[in-house]
C-alpha cells in the first residue's frame, strides 16, 4: 500500500489540473454580454459613413468599421480625438495636409491630421484604392471580410501578425458583416436616462440633430454621460441599406445594385467627377477603362464599383457578333477581371460570337 501512495497523489494532481483547465476554457468561451457604450457610440456615429465609402470604393463597410474601432480605440485615442485620424495612417512622403506627431514604433512619428472624421474615412478609402500594394484586394467581393482582413495584413497595412484575427473578431463580435450585404440593417436600443427615453435609430442615421456626430471636444463629454444599459439588436429586412444620391440634374439608375448614368454630349471625366463627388480616375477604374479613354454619348458609366457576379436572374450570356468582354462586363455590371476569372480566360483575351459566358 505504501508503494501505491505516490501514484494516488499523482492521480489527484492530474485531476485537479484537468478541472482547472476546464474552468479556464469555460471562462474564455463565455459570452462577453451586451456591447459596451463606447462601441455603440462609434457605430451610431460612423456606420453610415462606412457604408457610403463602401458604395463609393468597394471597400467592405465591416472592414472600415473594424479598422476604425481597432486603430482609434473606438474613436478615443489621441490621434482620433486631437487629429481626427481613425486609421493610424502616417504622413508618408506624398502627404501635404495637416500633421501631428505621436510615439508609435518610433518616438515622435508623423501622422496625418484631418479637419473631421469624415475626411479621415475618405482618405482611408483613397489610401487603399490608390496604393498599388492593395490592388489585389479589389478583386475580392465586398462581402468577403475575411479575405480583406488577411489581404490587408499581407499587403503590409499593419505589422501585428494577429491583425487579421483582430479585425475578424471585431466584425463577428459586433456583427458588422450586416453592413456589407445590404440585406440587414442594425439598430441600437435607445439611449436613455432615468426620466426619458428616445426611439431607436439606425447607426449613422441620427434620430434627432442632437444625435449627430460630435466634434472631438464634445465627444468626450457625451461619452461621460450616465447611460442606461444598451445592446446591439440586428433586425432582418428585405430592404437594402439605403444610400442617398446627390441631386445632380441627371437621372441616376441602378443595374445589379450599382448606380450608373448615361453619358451625354460634352461630358468629361472631370465634369462627371465634380458632379458626382468622385475622382476622375475612379470613373475609369469603376468602368474598366484605360485612363483617357474617350467617352461617347449614350455610353453607360458606373458611379460605383461593379460586382463580382451578375444579378441572380442572369447566369449565362451568349455572345453576339461584335460584342467584347468589356461590353458584357458593362451590360451586367460585373467587374471585367471577375468575368475573365469565372470563364477561365486570360485577361485581354476576347470572346467569340456564340460563346457562352458564365455570369455567376
Amino acid at each position: 500500500m505504501k508503494n501505491s501512495a505516490p501514484y494516488a497523489i499523482l492521480i489527484i494532481i492530474l485531476l485537479l489540473n484537468s478541472c482547472s483547465a476546464t474552468r479556464r476554457a469555460a471562462k474564455s468561451s463565455a459570452s462577453s454580454g451586451p456591447a459596451p457604450d463606447y462601441a455603440i457610440e462609434y457605430l451610431n456615429r460612423y456606420s453610415a459613413l462606412a457604408v457610403s465609402e463602401m458604395r463609393r470604393t468597394g471597400i467592405p463597410a465591416s472592414i472600415t468599421l473594424a479598422q476604425g474601432m481597432l486603430e482609434s480605440n473606438y474613436g478615443r485615442s489621441r490621434l482620433a480625438t486631437q487629429g481626427n485620424n481613425h486609421f493610424g495612417i502616417k504622413c508618408h512622403s506624398s502627404w501635404t495636409g495637416k500633421k501631428m506627431y505621436h510615439d508609435d514604433n518610433r518616438r515622435n512619428e508623423c501622422f496625418r491630421a484631418y479637419r473631421s472624421a469624415e475626411e479621415s474615412y475618405r482618405d482611408h478609402s483613397d489610401f487603399l484604392v490608390t496604393g498599388s500594394r492593395y490592388r489585389d484586394l479589389f478583386r475580392l467581393s465586398s462581402t468577403d471580410y475575411k479575405g480583406w482582413a488577411h489581404g490587408l495584413k499581407k499587403a503590409g497595412y499593419a505589422t501585428d501578425p494577429k491583425y487579421p484575427e483582430l479585425l475578424i473578431r471585431k466584425i463577428e463580435e459586433y456583427r458588422l458583416w450586416a453592413y456589407d450585404t445590404g440585406s440587414a440593417g442594425q439598430t441600437v436600443t435607445a439611449r436613455a436616462d432615468k426620466s426619458t427615453s428616445q426611439p431607436s435609430a439606425a447607426p449613422g442615421v441620427p434620430a434627432t440633430p442632437e444625435d449627430a456626430p460630435l466634434q472631438p471636444a464634445e465627444k468626450d463629454s457625451a461619452l461621460s454621460e450616465p447611460v442606461a444599459a444598451r445592446t446591439v439588436v440586428l433586425q432582418e429586412t428585405e430592404e437594402p441599406i439605403g444610400v442617398v444620391s446627390l441631386g445632380t440634374g441627371k437621372k441616376i439608375m441602378e443595374n445589379n445594385n450599382v448606380e450608373y448614368i448615361i453619358i451625354e454630349e460634352g461630358d468629361t471625366y472631370e465634369s462627371l467627377a465634380e458632379r458626382h463627388l468622385l475622382l476622375s480616375w475612379e470613373i475609369s477604374r469603376y468602368n474598366d477603362l484605360a485612363p483617357g479613354t474617350p467617352l461617347k454619348a449614350g455610353q453607360v458609366i458606373y458611379l460605383q464599383p461593379k460586382r463580382s457576379r451578375a444579378a441572380r436572374d442572369f447566369t449565362i450570356h451568349t455572345v453576339e457578333a461584335g460584342e467584347t468582354m468589356h461590353d458584357v462586363s458593362q451590360k451586367y455590371a460585373v467587374r471585367l477581371s471577375s468575368l475573365y476569372k469565372m470563364n477561365v480566360m486570360e485577361e485581354g483575351e476576347e470572346c467569340k460570337p456564340g460563346q457562352k459566358l458564365r455570369l455567376r
